[in-house]
């Protein structure tokens, strides 16, 4: 009895000794001790939403009046939220060893760091385009810095057309776990819209999600966000991946307290996204990452030696170089870092690939029993220590596909899936260019020419290559990836030429050009854009445009800014994209065989779009032949018999590709000689063989050039455009070619080329032609081809050097826009480092997330460097994305006279208008050197600049473009509210005001007050000198998808030239003392 006594009086001053012990901790005597020096001071409210909007508005005082009443009470449930508020509290007092204290404590409740935001408040849904470039709504009330202040009050509302009674409010959203997705589903009937508007595209929305992080130690933190664009930590901006790779982490250095994550949502329907943080190493500052493809060995023999590895620097303020590469478990291998423009430094918070070389020193082969090979790649790094990556590469059959990498336009590594001929050539063999579709790796494109002959399968074509291509992201075949499909063909043929074990090689001039859905399209667009090169061309499942293609990317449909833009913005961003519908450059197909085919019950890509591209073919008398197949929807494998090579390769397309094949590159083979029908509908004999007429004196010998854009369109029958009068107008060459003479008329053409295609040679040294009414020869012209031809002052046409084109300023194929051709080639991106400490620092994270865009929309290489470090030799190898304003930035400066868009001081200039306001930003191309692009990103601040920097991420859920690479033009303003409108030779301006004071929400009126709206004079933020301008109309402006912007077109018509009776060519004049937009042109 006495023992269980001595027990229990033992367990009671234990917990007394607890409780003491509880009651004397650093944090419960400072609260109390604060609690005693502040008084009895009133606290509204104890509600942890109370408490958020205390903080959120600033009320410091009121704050921590309410936090020491809870965190005093004995009863109350203390969290580390609120003890890491306090602490920020006594950091804004600059009391240290007070917060210190607080963040402890904090810590001692939840770890350094949160794992997880396990509350998001969410605002939306708002109608958003599909283009890339839209406004945001709650850019009317504050953006979302400051209706996100509001997230807390349960009265706050925003207006939508997309919701019942046009209004919403916030919706708090609760997080389960790290791992598990954050479902967003907005309170809307998407069935009850799409059927009501008949439109699919409504569907599509934007809005916010925000969540706070704690961190309680200051300390490097990586995020990572899946299934979205971007995201802002604070006031910083991060990429984030809407392919949800899970590999790529992107760092940030944060202080002690609260920190908000902020997510732009662009979905259609509900959509989920995951965020994920975590501390970064001290002792890891880099990470090698897997890389996302890898070459082939074939037979044993090295047929391509690059690789491209992923290498994240996650430390936030140092920069590191690799200085080496070396390989171990295989002796015989080498390796080394292939730095062909000299750029192995990772920037600060940089995901960046390196390409390394790998060779077999005096060897031949690695393994003629064509085994896998295994190895390490050790990568050295200035920092001192070495870091290791194990690889494998596969080994293939030389009757399999392989893969192979080759360095592209860009200076990225990118690969190609390849079949070498079925029969051999005589003497090189063309390539059968196939382009796969949407999310279709390219070996399965490779793999889907085959067929199944006696029991066995067979892989690829007679006579031909088949070379499928690829490239991450949505380009479409446009663009990049139109450059990517090109760059590989030449590669493929640079290969071929030096294996010497390979004895077909490849011709890159002789192509058959076949694609699926998305390569349909892309078959389109290669065709119509290099038609001089192609022997055939296959459509299968093609759409035409991808503005009509569905609800993929409706043009001003939905779009927030249709109800500010002003029509003739419209059309400057729609001739950024007229290069490539497929419709209006069909003329360039005419002479081409073409075969168009689709399922007769394709509901992925209606036969429409194929039906449509038949008649126009048919309309210009063209070689067409198209087929809608019975029963078939997108995609089939048996067309006539079981595994007769479907919807690619089935005997009627194979057969239609061998038969193009040029003179001597076809024996008395045939595709049935193997076993298979060539015929299963009559169709063996129905193409007519190639090379028992010239393709010249098709259809009468005439022969129509369309274009757009000269920088895309490589000409027809030797035939290109340099340069246009009126540049992004339809510019046409109509050509009459008999057998020893040729009559060209131009419209809208201004200098042109002549070189022999490589089907079917003109022989343009041979024939005197006349192009306008200008008679003309080369017979006795020493000019290497090409020959260029430029319109006079006295509207005739002449013979010209090529010398004073490319080294001048004039534009041509080399500095045309729009701003996507700026990566056209190897780039470096230039931040400046003329400001102080937090601005270098801010332009920096600017450069470094556009270069992790690149990387992670199109496995783009996109080197980081600051302006001081920049030299004239470098330089001259790249073109240039040049962030910041000549203040800030000393490469701005040198790009400041040689356009219509000049920064001044106190604001940016452009023709007759200062545009002074602070928050205004600017983006334009700039020549440099003689075939070099400089893309200049600035603004009259760093807000302004930020703006610009938002047309950098483009997106088309639930894949994305490459930054920069769809709407937008040669040059935009970003304003803070107004919008410009052009009439004739005058400029009007309407004005919308711009904000005084920030919008508040008014509970009572159920309102916000203080926001934009009514007119305003000209007057407000900027300066107009003149009335009337003579700019000429190569001037492009878009808006922002932030805000409405100043749109200003400068134009004054001069004169209307007639040269056919079917086509007017407007002729607007240049703006003076400025020849970057001059074209040579008649006097008039």
């Amino acid at each position: 009895m006495m023992y269980s006594v001595r027990i229990t009086i033992i367990i009671l001053l234990v917990n007394a000794a607890l409780v003491l012990a509880k009651k004397s901790s650093p944090a419960e005597k400072l609260v109390a001790k604060e609690v005693k020096n502040s008084g009895s001071l009133p606290c509204k409210s104890t509600k942890v939403k109370y408490l958020r909007k205390l903080r959120e508005f600033g009320s410091r005082e009121k704050l921590m009046t309410c936090l020491l009443k809870i965190l005093n009470d004995k009863n109350s449930k203390n969290t580390a939220l609120l003890w890491t508020m306090l602490g920020e509290i006594f950091n804004k007092r600059n009391e240290k060893s007070k917060a210190n204290i607080c963040f402890k404590e904090s810590s001692s409740l939840m770890g350094r760091l949160s794992t997880f935001v396990s509350e998001w408040h969410f605002i939306g849904p708002f109608t958003i385009g599909k283009s890339e470039v839209d406004g945001d709504p709650l850019e009317d009330w504050g953006g979302v810095k400051n209706v996100s202040m509001y997230r807390w009050d349960d009265q706050v509302i925003h207006l939508s057309e997309l919701a019942p009674n046009g209004e919403i409010k916030w919706h708090a959203i609760k997080a389960s776990s790290a791992t598990a997705p954050v479902q967003v589903l907005p309170p809307v009937d998407w069935n009850e819209l799409v059927m009501s508007l008949q439109s699919m595209g409504i569907a599509e929305w934007q809005g916010w999600v925000l969540g706070d992080v704690i961190v309680n130690e200051e300390a490097t933190v990586l995020f990572q966000a899946l299934g979205v664009t971007h995201m802002y930590i604070d006031d910083v901006m991060l990429p984030g991946d809407v392919y949800r790779r899970d590999q790529f982490w992107y760092p940030i250095q944060l202080t002690q307290g609260v920190h908000t994550v902020q997510i732009k949502l662009r979905a259609k329907g509900p959509v989920a996204f995951n965020m994920n943080l975590k501390m970064a190493s001290e002792r890891q500052p880099i990470k090698i990452l897997k890389p996302t493809f890898q070459p082939d060995i074939v037979n044993g023999k090295l047929f391509s030696r690059y690789i491209s590895i992923p290498i994240s620097n996650y430390d936030y303020k140092k920069w590191v170089k690799v200085t080496g590469v070396r390989c171990t478990k295989q002796d015989s291998l080498t390796a080394s870092l292939y730095d062909a423009y000299g750029n192995s430094a990772i920037a600060p918070g940089q995901t960046k690939n390196i390409i390394i070389k790998i060779g077999l020193g005096n060897k031949e082969d690695i393994d003629t029993n064509c085994s896998d090979l295994e190895f390490v790649a050790i990568f050295s790094f200035d920092f001192g220590r070495d870091e290791k990556i194990a690889l494998k590469l596969r080994c293939r059959r030389r009757k399999e596909s392989f893969l192979f990498t080759f360095v592209d336009h860009d200076g990225s590594l990118q690969h190609a899936a390849v079949i070498e001929p079925l029969s051999g050539c005589t003497s090189v063999c063309p390539v059968l260019l196939t382009l796969h579709g949407t999310t279709v790796p390219p070996q399965n494109q490779a793999d889907s020419y085959k067929r199944m002959e006696n029991g066995k399968w067979v892989f690829g074509v007679e006579h031909l290559w088949v070379l499928a291509p690829t490239r991450h992201g949505a380009h479409n075949w446009e663009g990049p990836g139109e450059l990517t499909a090109v760059t590989a063909l030449s590669r493929l043929a640079e290969l071929t030429n030096q294996a010497s074990w390979v004895e077909n090689k490849a011709s890159d001039r002789h192509i058959v050009i076949a694609g699926h859905s998305m390569g349909g399209h892309g078959a389109w667009q290669l065709g119509t854009h290099y038609p001089d090169n192609t022997l055939a061309l296959i459509s299968a499942a093609g759409w035409i445009r991808k503005e009509d293609y569905g609800d993929s990317n409706l043009f001003f449909r939905h779009d927030v800014s249709t109800s500010h833009v002003d029509p003739i913005v419209k059309s400057l961003m729609e001739s950024c994209v007229a290069e490539n519908d497929a419709d209006k450059h069909v003329s360039n197909l005419h002479g081409i065989p073409v075969m168009i085919r689709t399922g007769a019950k394709d509901q992925t890509v209606h036969p429409y779009f194929s039906r449509r591209m038949y008649r126009l073919l048919r309309q210009q008398r063209s070689n067409v032949t198209y087929a809608e197949i019975p029963g078939k929807e997108h995609w089939w494998w048996d067309t006539y018999r079981t595994n007769d090579g479907g919807v690619t390769n089935d005997p009627v397309i194979r057969n239609f590709a061998i038969t193009h094949v040029p003179a001597g590159q076809i024996t008395a083979e045939t595709c049935g000689s193997s076993g298979g029908r060539c015929d299963e509908g009559g169709a063996a004999n129905k193409y007519k063989d190639p090379l028992q007429f010239d393709r010249n004196l098709f259809g009468d010998g005439v022969f129509t050039l369309t274009l757009y854009n000269p920088a895309s369109s490589k000409g027809v029958r030797g035939v290109r455009v340099l340069q246009q009068l009126v540049p992004f107008r339809k510019t046409v060459v109509r050509l009459q070619l008999s057998r020893d003479s040729a009559i060209l008329r131009t419209s809208n053409a201004a200098r042109i080329s002549l070189e022999e295609p490589a089907v079917s040679p003109v022989r343009w040294a041979q024939r005197p032609f006349e192009i306008d009414d200008t008679s003309l020869s080369l017979k006795e012209v020493e000019i290497e081809a090409p020959v260029h031809i430029c319109r006079t002052d006295d509207n005739k046409w002449q013979i010209c050097k090529m010398e004073n084109y490319r080294n001048g300023p004039e534009r041509g194929p080399w500095n045309y826009g729009p701003a996507r051709r700026v990566v056209e080639a190897p780039y470096l991106i230039v931040a400046g480092t003329r400001g102080d400490v937090s601005d270098t620092k801010r332009l920096r994270q600017y450069a470094v997330y556009i270069a992790n865009l690149f990387h992670v929309t199109s496995e783009g290489v996109a080197p980081v460097v600051m302006d001081t470090d920049l030299d004239d030799v470098t330089s001259a190898k790249f073109n240039l994305i040049v962030i910041g304003s000549s203040a800030l930035n000393s490469w701005t400066k040198r790009f400041a006279t040689t356009t219509p868009l000049q920064p001044r001081r106190g604001g940016i200039t452009l023709g007759n208008c200062n545009f002074q306001e602070a928050r205004t930003g600017a983006l334009w191309l700039a020549p440099h050197g003689s075939t070099r692009l400089a893309l200049i990103l600035t603004g009259n601040s760093l807000e302004g600049l930020e703006d610009i920097i938002h047309l950098a991420t483009p997106t088309i859920p639930p894949m994305t473009r490459s930054p920069f690479s769809n709407l937008v033009p040669d040059y935009v303003i970003t304003g803070p509210r107004f919008v410009g409108l052009v009439s004739n030779k005058h400029i009007y301006i309407e004005s919308v005001a711009r904000r005084k004071t920030t919008p508040k929400f008014n509970p009572k009126h159920r309102s916000w007050e203080g926001q934009a709206g009514g007119m305003a004079y000209p007057g407000e933020g900027w300066e107009r000198r003149a009335s009337k301008s003579s700019f000429s109309a190569n001037n492009y402006l878009a808006p922002t998808p932030m805000r409405k912007v100043n749109i200003i077109e400068f134009r004054q018509i001069t004169a209307t030239v007639h040269r056919d009776p079917q086509i007017t060519t407007t002729v607007h004049r240049d703006p003076p003392a400025n020849n970057y937009y001059r074209t040579p042109r008649p006097a008039l």
